[in-house]
């Protein structure tokens, strides 16, 4: 039987491993892209995180085997080892020195002491004692102990840990029984560039390739680049197994990935990294956060793959909206000359043509491409002669009540524009950001007759001509 341990996990959920912290924008830009995916920082990729901390389990071992020590004195003291330190045990991942694992040796040997003392020969019998003993060839023995014997093997244990004889002589019985089975073995993979290898708290040959006899039982491993653990784990190993440690992916492959990822265009994915990536058994993105625009590779299958973002769904704008605009243009009629003239008004182009200034407001209907509206515009012309006589004063100004037809970005228009025209035009709004627009207006009047009492005849205006541009803003 063979265990492999490499850089791999059981996932249910596209990965995306960021090479920085993304910004929330940055999240929301991938939450559309990649529905669902699970956001991780690139240094999960090289290493995942230990579930708990080993560092507390080791101390809650230390804790409790002080704790249970006096136990032995008091009647059926044994129970309430067995129960706790069973426990604590079996919560030790992780063996970072030989310090830790001379107590886990300890509680292992108190442990199996405590089985031994208390069901003695009913160990193979009795219902209660099934989680705390294991078979050895032909002999049903402690568990604890042979998990001991894996650990140090030869090595003997301390007399507060078996301070009677009848359980020193049980543990030597297990040691022989465990020393005469065949052996089973720990292999080394392929290893980071700079990774160290430390079995059962001490350190082993770091060498791709090599293999280290063990005696069965329970055995600790793990794979660091100076401080940095990239793989840990335990296994109980039966007589024969192998248990192969492989972490090709380290600070100095995760460097080199991140340098691909920088470099863009088209990449093949370093095998190193590519035994962590097939490992998460999901698809595998590589995220740079960029302001709400990430650069997103997929890695899974080999090789790089650039992925186009999702844009953000825009809100369907709400039927009504109020517009109102500012702006300058140009005006020119005949009637300034006409009406005019007798005031001096010379005979040139620009007795004829104006500049002006303009404000529009309307309400606005839209369904789909369709957009209708009700408004007004006013402009004032400026310059000498560029005032028209109304009954008893004179106006500059110009005011085209309309409504308009056609679609959101221009409209026909139509309407009155007094002071006597009939008006006719187009008017256009372009988006520039939320609410603000740029606006167009074009307006063609053409004169009303307007009758004049005292048997005079009736007035005929000139066509009137109006274009004016200018800035405004949308009200939803």
């Amino acid at each position: 039987m063979s265990l492999i341990l490499t850089l791999v996990s059981v996932a249910f959920a596209d990965r995306v491993y960021w090479v920085a912290p993304p910004s929330p924008e940055d999240t929301a830009a991938l939450a559309r892209t990649v529905q669902g995916a699970k956001s991780l920082p690139l240094e999960h990729l090289m290493s995942a995180p230990a579930s708990g901390d080993p560092s507390a389990a080791l101390e809650q071992l230390r804790v409790e085997l002080l704790a249970v020590r006096p136990l032995l004195a008091e009647f059926d003291g044994e129970l309430q080892i067995m129960a706790r330190l069973s426990k604590a045990t079996a919560d030790v991942t992780l063996l970072r020195s030989d310090a830790d694992a001379e107590l886990l040796f300890a509680a292992e040997c108190f442990l199996g002491n405590a089985v031994h003392r208390y069901f003695g020969e009913r160990l193979g019998s009795d219902a209660g004692a099934a989680p705390y003993r294991a078979v050895v060839g032909p002999a049903i023995v402690p568990a604890a102990w042979v998990d001991a014997v894996a650990l140090r093997g030869t090595a003997n244990p301390d007399m507060r840990d078996l301070p009677e004889k009848p359980q020193r002589l049980g543990y030597d019985g297990v040691r022989a029984l465990v020393g005469a089975m065949p052996a089973a073995s720990f292999e080394i993979g392929r290893l980071a560039e700079g990774a160290d290898v430390w079995l059962d708290g001490k350190q082993v040959a770091a060498t791709s390739g090599s293999r280290t006899l063990l005696v069965p039982g329970r055995h600790f491993f793990t794979v660091r680049v100076g401080d940095v653990e990239i793989l840990s784990g335990d296994a109980v190993l039966s007589e024969g197994a192998t248990m192969r440690a492989e972490a090709p992916f380290g600070p100095r492959e995760r460097d080199e990935l991140v340098k691909l990822l920088d470099r863009g265009g088209a990449w093949a994915v370093p095998p190193e990294a590519q035994v962590p990536i097939a490992g998460a058994n999901q698809p595998v993105y590589l995220a740079r956060p960029n302001g709400g625009r990430p650069l997103l590779v997929r890695v899974d299958r080999g090789s790089a793959e650039a992925v186009p973002l999702v844009a953000p769904a825009r809100a369907a704008a709400p039927p009504l909206a109020v517009h109102v605009a500012a702006g300058a243009g140009w005006m020119s009629t005949g009637d300034w000359f006409l009406l005019n003239v007798a005031a001096g008004a010379p005979h040139s182009e620009s007795t004829v043509n104006a500049a002006s200034t303009a404000l529009l407001a309307d309400v606005e209907y839209r369904s789909g491409l369709f957009a209708g509206s009700a408004g007004v515009i006013g402009q004032l012309a400026t310059g000498d002669y560029h005032e028209l006589p109304t009954g008893n004063g004179s106006t500059r100004t110009f005011v085209y009540p309309h409504v308009g037809v056609g679609l959101p970005w221009v409209q026909a228009t139509i309407g009155p524009l007094f002071p006597w025209y009939l008006g006719v035009g187009l008017k256009g709004r372009i988006p520039v950001t939320a609410g603000l627009e740029v606006v167009a207006n074009a307006v063609v009047g053409a004169g009303i007759e307007v009758p004049r009492g005292g048997g005079e005849p009736a007035f005929e205006p000139l066509p009137l001509v109006s274009v004016w541009g200018g800035a405004g803003w949308r009200f939803d």
